[in-house]
């Protein structure tokens, strides 16, 4: 269907595109896991209210969906970005209706410039959220503003694959402008009172803000992420600028990023001899810096990773479109940093220093943008981090089977883990079948102890997954460069991998006249061999890449080097109570087992990977797609 005949209303935009019948290598497919995602994510959407479940329960005698306060409204944009790109992925059609009215509802809930949880009836459980921090909840309607800044996100996407364009650029502008509006100003910066509401951080009621203080530090409030809290709209509003050149959205983004550099939410290491307050991502005191290091200038974080990922991804963001050179430095030393909280070469980031070992499928995805679009703007080149990430923890945590599921459930016999708060706030059917492609919360190295899914993690590692699969391939009129060697099919070139089974890939060429495909850092370049059609070719590098001119079409460039299996051991927590290691054996950047293991029966070992070791791919016919149109402004 083309654009001029659609239908405005249509979501089936991101589902057009060629597809046709390949034979490729049974490896990681980023397709595969975006059509399981689109199941999970469809079976997640409560049709009635058009608002997702925002937890799933398995450590209990009934499994059960349920609905999760107002971080459902919140966490709605983020379903609503990462669909259309899954479909990109894959050219799923599946949920397409319920997504459009999902869409629908979203839409409708920006009014006067902001995004609202309206009250209603219907969610009794919507005040529900943290009431300790920020009081009983009141009937009355809140403007999420965490939510509005991933609304600018989703609505960007859903322009560039021209649905309603008209309209979304005047609700862009329209939240861009109502953001800006009810911000306090100090100074050159503004904020949002992590207490101005209720039901969520950084609230806004309708009848105004109860009041205007000022947060002092990172882990105040209910989530303990007082930046994380603005970051969202940080980024939408850089990226509506880049696209719009509104200055509401660059003014916003400014001021936004100046408060969240305050070097106040910055600095410091978590004091392992405090207890946590409440919960995992909040610590009840830091220690100061070591000597000669000024970690409030160079993102130095002590509390909860997913909160300084989202931070430090609209930190960037404005950055890019100001051209501020300091703040990409910021960012970049403040990943860098990050990678020393966990063991980076199995893509795993302790989201919690100091509080155990676990990581956030939330996160995951965070890693993933952080070091594409750092690599992007060339500060740095990251992309093996990124193929660590996604060959290994990210894929890991997503559910594609239910057997240990179906196992942990069974384990509990007794008491339910917690009675039926609200009316309707629970549903039972198809728990297991509704779980596959959703990501689990938190994730150890071995395993995923006591499972369970909140969705603010499906919906940034999906996007994660998005991220990557986007990378692997880009094209620029007759050129293609390939940044990671993993299965992807797109318009100048299909690429077969067949890591980590063995060391080969095959890029075929459709329409490319030059290509450049980038090269891991554990191969071995003087060993690696290349053919064009079926001839020896001459190796040029560029740096990591190796550049291939005067293509022509039905040409196979095969690249072949050693896969060698290595065990390396590395250390977790390092100095705590939580510290352990770990030994991990790779085959390339492809983590194919770890140990200690965990063998609690109420826990999912991860890493089962002893079919990876064997030294020949499996292949397999599938339905390859190529999307009409990409969403690169990510």
């Amino acid at each position: 269907m083309s654009s001029k005949t659609r239908d405005p209303e249509t979501v089936a935009a991101s589902c057009e595109g060629e597809r046709y019948r390949d034979t490729i290598p049974d490896t990681l497919d980023l397709a595969d896991r975006a059509r399981l995602a689109i199941t999970g994510m469809g079976g997640n959407i409560d049709p009635e209210l058009l608002t997702m479940y925002g937890l799933i329960h398995f450590c209990t005698p009934r499994p059960h969906l349920s609905h999760w306060a107002s971080a459902e409204t919140l966490c709605d944009p983020k379903f609503g970005e990462s669909l259309p790109l899954m479909r990109l992925m894959c050219g799923s059609n599946q949920y397409l209706d319920l997504e459009s009215q999902y869409r629908r509802a979203m839409v409708d809930r920006i009014q006067d410039g902001l995004y609202w949880d309206f009250y209603t009836p219907k969610r009794p459980w919507r005040n529900s959220y943290a009431p300790a921090f920020y009081g009983k909840g009141r009937d009355e309607d809140f403007a999420t503003l965490p939510g509005g800044g991933r609304m600018l996100r989703a609505m960007l996407v859903w322009r560039d694959l021209d649905w309603q364009p008209a309209l979304m650029e005047e609700k862009l502008r329209e939240l861009t402008a109502g953001l800006r509006r009810i911000a306090v100003c100090r100074g050159d910066y503004c904020y949002y009172p992590e207490k101005g509401g209720w039901g969520e951080p950084c609230s806004y009621p309708r009848s105004g803000w109860l009041n205007t203080d000022e947060a002092q530090d990172e882990t105040e409030g209910g989530e303990g992420a007082v930046t994380c809290m603005h970051a969202h709209q940080i980024y939408g509003a850089a990226h509506w600028y880049a696209v719009s050149r509104d200055p509401v959205a660059l003014d916003l983004a400014a001021r936004l990023s100046r408060y969240c550099l305050l070097p106040r939410f910055w600095g410091g290491v978590p004091d392992p001899d405090v207890p946590r307050k409440h919960g995992p991502g909040h610590v009840a005191s830091r220690r100061p810096d070591p000597p000669f290091t000024a970690g409030h200038e160079l993102g130095h974080w002590f509390s909860h990773w997913h909160a300084r990922a989202i931070t430090l991804r609209g930190l960037l963001e404005y950055a890019i479109v100001a051209e501020d050179v300091r703040i990409m430095e910021f960012v970049r030393r403040s990943y860098e940093f990050t990678l020393t909280r966990g063991i980076p070469r199995m893509g795993w980031i302790n989201t919690y220093p100091a509080a155990g070992n676990l990581m956030e499928s939330c996160a995951l995805g965070d890693l993933v943008g952080l070091g594409i679009r750092l690599s992007d703007i060339g500060v740095g080149d990251y992309w093996d981090d990124v193929d660590a990430v996604v060959r290994n923890q990210l894929v890991e945590q997503q559910v594609t089977r239910t057997d240990d599921l179906e196992r942990i459930a069974a384990h509990f016999k007794g008491e339910e883990w917690h009675s039926e708060t609200y009316p309707g706030q629970f549903c039972f059917d198809d728990v297991f079948a509704r779980s596959i492609g959703v990501f689990v919360g938190q994730g150890a190295p071995t395993s995923i102890p006591r499972p369970w899914v909140m969705h603010c993690c499906t919906g940034n590692a999906t996007q994660g997954l998005y991220y990557a699969w986007e990378g692997i391939v880009r094209e620029a009129g007759e050129r293609a460069v390939v940044n990671l060697l993993l299965n992807r099919a797109a318009r100048l070139v299909d690429v077969d991998s067949y890591l980590p089974y063995a060391g080969r890939a095959v890029i075929r060429n459709k329409a490319a006249k030059r290509l450049d495909v980038r090269i891991p850092h554990w191969v071995n370049a003087r060993l690696l061999r290349a053919e064009v059609g079926g001839r020896p070719a001459e190796l040029e590098w560029s740096g990591r890449y190796l550049r291939f001119a005067g293509l022509v079409p039905g040409d196979r460039i095969v690249l072949s080097f050693a896969v060698k299996e290595s065990t390396s051991s590395y250390t977790v927590n390092a100095h705590t109570p939580w510290e352990q290691q770990y030994a991990c054996k790779f085959r390339g950047s492809t983590l194919v087992d770890i140990s200690p293991r965990d063998e609690s029966p109420t826990s999912c070992p991860l890493y089962v990977r002893d079919h990876l070791r064997a030294d020949e791919a499996p292949m397999k016919t599938v339905e390859r797609f190529v999307p009409r149109r990409m969403v690169t402004n990510w």
